[in-house]
């Protein structure tokens, strides 16, 4: 079984395959085509998306705290049987190090290279935690964007998995689950439309269930996000961008309030003269400006249609593997200066060492030279 991690680049779907740099080593990704079976795994961070691909794909990286492993789009190949297909591991729009837009952006334009490219997905595996005792505002507006990008039809070919039974009294996780899959604001709206509710509690052979039901339903869907940027919509105009546009604009007005009531109360310390409180404010104001600076910039880098954005995506990357270059070769110019370190210090060792040995050799033949001499005197005086 061969796991491909870094993501594909679907503009160049029609050469034999695709090489890409690995932890210093050459992989090289298979060329998917039409006919493949490609099914997504999606999920907020932890939920086990990492561990459900690990199932098919032994060397898929797990993730062991809260933060995100998955930094970009991976293709895991696998097999199960004679049967062939591709996990496409995704980042949740929960990550620790990039922002909805980014996600966003990164989810949509993979998804547009593969629509260009006729590659249509057989089914997406969504992964939530029977932990969470509740749906909570992250996990929520993760189903909210994913439903979005999904939308009605695509719906029909998700299977909603729930990870972490071992974690919870089956009393508890079975209340819990009735709720997730009756609830309006959970997932009863998309188990009307055909989703199919599943658990992960018996490891691999649950895992086979999820992977056998995809395979039985014989279907290729085409997504609400692919079908609305296809027709010529920007990104921030489709349904999911609009979704997280929708919480960018929130998001703005918290801070734009809270910035208001800060220099209120900025007023008002001002006038005591408290130097300390001045600072301590002045420092929470910039933070905030900066995040609305920040909001408003990912509202504008949503405003694209299907070519700037594969062009944009195109510059990132190749300056993210510039960045990687130039990390390596100063890792390589480190390491090469650390050598010659040891490698002077080893000669220097042993330079002191043949001193040392020549020293001792001459304390040596001096002593000997001396005890000759004492004998040469001894023996002068007896005769």
């Amino acid at each position: 079984m061969t796991v491909y991690h870094k993501s594909m680049d679907f503009s160049r779907v029609s050469s034999p395959t695709i090489s890409v740099e690995s932890d210093n080593a050459e992989l090289e990704l298979p060329k998917l085509t039409p006919d493949d079976t490609v099914i997504a795994v999606m999920g907020i961070t932890g939920a086990g998306k990492s561990t459900f691909i690990s199932y098919f794909a032994s060397d898929a990286k797990i993730g062991h705290e809260l933060q995100s492993c998955t930094f970009d789009i991976g293709i895991h190949a696998a097999t199960i049987g004679d049967k062939k297909f591709y996990l496409i591991d995704t980042p949740g729009f929960d990550d620790t190090h990039r922002s909805d837009t980014e996600i966003l952006r990164q989810v949509a334009d993979w998804l547009n290279r593969s629509y260009q490219a006729q590659i249509r997905l057989a089914g997406i595996v969504y992964l939530h935690r029977i932990t969470d005792n509740r749906m909570g505002g992250t996990a929520l507006k993760n189903l909210s964007i994913f439903k979005k990008l999904c939308g009605d039809e695509g719906l029909s070919c998700v299977v909603l998995v729930i990870t972490m039974w071992g974690l919870v009294s089956r009393e508890e996780g079975e209340r819990r689950e009735h709720d997730l899959s009756t609830k309006p604001e959970y997932w009863a709206g998309m188990v009307s439309r055909g989703s199919k509710v599943l658990r992960l509690d018996k490891g691999t052979v649950s895992a086979l269930a999820v992977m056998e039901h995809i395979f039985a339903q014989r279907r290729r869907i085409t997504l609400d996000i692919q079908q609305e940027m296809a027709s010529g919509k920007t990104l921030d105009e489709t349904s999911a961008g609009q979704e997280v546009q929708a919480d960018l604009a929130a998001l703005r007005k918290k801070h734009k309030k809270d910035l208001k009531k800060l220099r209120k109360e900025m007023e008002q310390e001002f006038n005591k003269r408290d130097a300390r409180a001045r600072e301590d404010f002045i420092q929470v104001r910039v933070d905030l400006e900066k995040k609305i600076r920040l909001a408003a910039q990912d509202s504008e880098r949503l405003r694209v249609d299907v070519k700037q954005l594969q062009t944009q995506r195109n510059e990132e990357l190749q300056r993210l593997r510039d960045e990687a270059h130039k990390k390596e070769m100063e890792a390589q110019k480190q390491l090469m200066e650390l050598r010659i370190q040891l490698d002077l210090a080893r000669q220097q060792n042993e330079f002191e060492a043949q001193i040392g040995d020549m020293k001792a050799e001459l304390v040596k033949k001096e002593a000997e030279a001396a005890d000759r001499k004492k004998k040469k005197e001894s023996d002068c005086v007896v005769m």
